[in-house]
């Protein structure tokens, strides 16, 4: 019931109240014991409460234990989800394997929540002592009966023996087994689970555990196998790739001129933002997108090939953050930044570049993201900390973000920030940077205006109602694709006011800027699987200001027309005529080979099935077999990088492999 209550945002401790804590979380909690989520965690609770009793083998005392842990685990989640918008994740417990955390788990009782912890731990101290003295006046000295001093006198000592050793190692493998269930889609355990009522909502922890329950969601966390196993991985052959790589960036930088920090670097996901006009059956009479068409005519850009259609953004963003590609990733890594970068003690991200080259040795002041949404969607409040950024402003960080009205359009309002409002803080955090004469600037901005659902806001204003031109799509479709439009358009003007305002500052800006995926709302070419592909197709550009030696570079059709975002801060690099790290030579090199890649194109968002999607610079799919000796050389050694960087030992990290050498 505990566990229920924790994750209701509805329901909090009022100790104005005659009832007490058990009262106000009994009563609501009752009549909602028969849904999914409760019987689940009963499923949970009870393999605990099974390792417990096992473990201690003292029935009282092991209960005295479990109910320890269940009241700590349900308050500690309602205290954080109430600070923070998300429940306890195993990260949470770094401080118990020497990984730090402490302070992190202790930030979460302040002034408001004393009261609800005050009142908990005098619960609990009452049900420990009950426990305690119902062990006294329990006859039997232990669950499962066993003699270590006459292990095999009798029959019964040697059966006792055996159960003693075995119900632990059996009772750990269960709860073990249980949370890699959990992460497993495709067994058929948990399709059982599924039939009990277990969702997953891996997009939002919050929404999950409110869905699951709070210890679902963290068992849900813990067991997830994110690569296969590397045979030859190993500290020697680790060096060998970061000496051919190490070649390999002195060959490139030989011929570079320019520091990528000389630069300040600006990364923007666009929610949902591609060309309407590019998929089948939908057409307007006009362009929803004149600016950046016209712009990806004189300066670096393409398509993107992204794994999701309707969602992932944060596989998406995950990739660009760190050049690694899901691809790599076992079928049961379905979301790394909550399954994976949560649980390792640090990871690596391209802005820590910059935080290198920030002041005195290294300082996250040269990283500052900016989302216009809430801070626990996907878990960017911990990964962002996690990978060196200074600070993400968000709408509900502290300080919060500056500019993040909702749209109100002549016929309605949407729940989410427009373009323009997002854009403004990514110009007044560059502008305020420059005229300090600060270094510059690693930013993350992720938008949300475009993001489902696309209700008519726009009424008779929105001239794409006029000019639909598509073919066999419902009326339905048809009316939501305009409005679709209409952002799109909105987008498009926002974007060309920013670079023009960056065109102004006297500094040099590069600009990544790329939609994630697609909006799911394209039904009819949904329904046609040879339109698969280009509904994994994003636009994507990369440019810069005025104040930039590059401003007016285009890098090579070979080099631009497709790619995936993965790649995009050695195409960035390329862009900038800037030195590289030997790791963003490898992906200098593979992107030569094969130009994008993705895992799981399909129709499904989170499906794990399906095999790697890889493009030739033509955005034709190729045959993984038919690749080239050194393509497939190359793809092997990122597999191995990635397999060092996300669940290995980090000996490259310690190499200097992420290094980007200066002149």
């Amino acid at each position: 019931m505990f566990l229920w209550w924790s994750v209701q945002d509805n329901l909090q401790y009022d100790p104005e109240q005659r009832a007490n804590l058990y009262q106000q979380v009994a009563d609501p909690a009752y009549h909602s014991l028969s849904n999914g989520s409760c019987y689940l965690t009963m499923i949970a609770l009870a393999l605990i409460y099974l390792v417990c009793v096992t473990v201690i083998n003292r029935f009282w005392i092991g209960t005295a234990v479990f109910g320890t842990i269940a009241m700590i685990f349900a308050v500690a989640t309602k205290i954080k989800l109430a600070m923070r918008n998300e429940p306890v994740i195993p990260s949470d417990l770094g401080f118990l394997t020497g990984g730090g955390g402490a302070g992190e788990v202790t930030s979460f009782i302040n002034e408001d929540s004393q009261p609800l912890v005050d009142a908990a731990v005098t619960m609990l101290v009452w049900f420990v002592v009950v426990c305690f003295v119902m062990q006294l006046l329990d006859r039997r000295s232990a669950f499962i009966h066993c003699s270590w001093r006459h292990p095999i006198a009798r029959p019964q000592n040697i059966i006792g023996l055996v159960c003693r050793m075995l119900a632990p190692i059996v009772s750990i493998s269960l709860i073990m087994g249980y949370a890699a269930v959990l992460s497993s889609p495709e067994s058929e355990m948990r399709k059982t689970l599924k039939q009990i009522g277990y969702d997953p909502r891996l997009w939002d922890v919050k929404e999950d555990a409110a869905h699951n329950g709070a210890l679902t969601t963290f068992l849900s966390l813990t067991r997830v196998k994110a690569m296969d196993d590397e045979p030859d991985y190993s500290n020697a052959r680790m060096r060998q790739i970061e000496a051919r790589y190490k070649k390999a960036a002195a060959k490139i930088n030989a011929g570079r001129s320019t520091n990528m920090t000389d630069s300040t670097i600006i990364m923007v996901l666009s929610e949902s933002f591609s060309d309407p006009n590019r998929v089948p059956n939908v057409h307007f009479g006009i362009d929803p997108m004149p600016n950046i068409r016209a712009l990806k005519s004189t300066t670096t850009s393409g398509l993107m090939l992204s794994p999701g259609y309707g969602g992932g953004t944060a596989n998406i963003e995950f990739q660009q953050m760190t050049g690694l590609s899901l691809v790599n990733f076992s079928d049961t890594m379905l979301s790394p930044y909550q399954q994976l970068v949560a649980t390792r003690p640090e990871f690596y991200s391209f802005n820590q570049i910059w935080n290198a080259d920030c002041g005195d040795g290294y300082s996250t002041n040269c990283s500052v993201g900016f989302h216009p949404y809430q801070q626990s969607f996907y878990l960017r409040g911990v990964n962002y900390k996690k990978f060196g950024f200074s600070h993400l402003y968000t709408l509900d960080s502290d300080p919060k973000i500056k500019y993040g009205k909702q749209y109100v359009g002549p016929n309605g309002n949407t729940d989410y920030v427009s373009d323009e409002e997002a854009y403004r803080n990514v110009i007044d955090e560059v502008t305020s940077h420059v005229k300090e004469g600060k270094p510059s600037q690693y930013i993350q901005l992720i938008t949300m205006q475009n993001h489902a659902p696309y209700p008519d806001i726009y009424g008779e204003a929105n001239e794409f109602h006029a000019v639909n031109e598509s073919v066999d799509v419902t009326p339905n479709e048809m009316g939501i694709d305009d409005n679709y439009a209409k952002g799109v358009q909105r987008t498009d003007q926002a974007t060309a006011d920013f670079l023009a305002q960056l065109d102004g500052i006297d500094h040099p800006i590069t600009v990544v800027f790329y939609g994630d995926h697609l909006p799911g709302i394209y039904q009819a070419a949904n329904a046609n699987k040879e339109h698969t592909l280009t509904l994994h197709e994003t636009d994507y550009f990369i440019w810069s200001n005025k104040a930039s030696s590059p401003h007016t570079t285009r890098l090579p059709e070979s080099n631009a027309a497709f790619s995936s975002s993965n790649y995009f801060m050695t195409q960035a690099a390329e862009q900038m005529d800037a030195r590289v790290s030997p790791y963003l030579a490898l992906l200098d090199e593979l992107h030569k080979e094969v130009p994008a890649m993705s895992r799981s194109i399909n129709a499904g968002v989170w499906s794990a099935k399906g095999e790697p999607t890889y493009l030739d610079d033509q955005g034709k799919p190729v045959d993984p077999k038919t690749l080239s000796a050194k393509a497939k050389q190359l793809l092997a050694d990122y597999r191995i990088v990635q397999y060092d960087m996300s669940v290995g030992k980090n000996y490259l990290m310690d190499m200097g492999f992420m290094d980007v050498p200066k002149q």
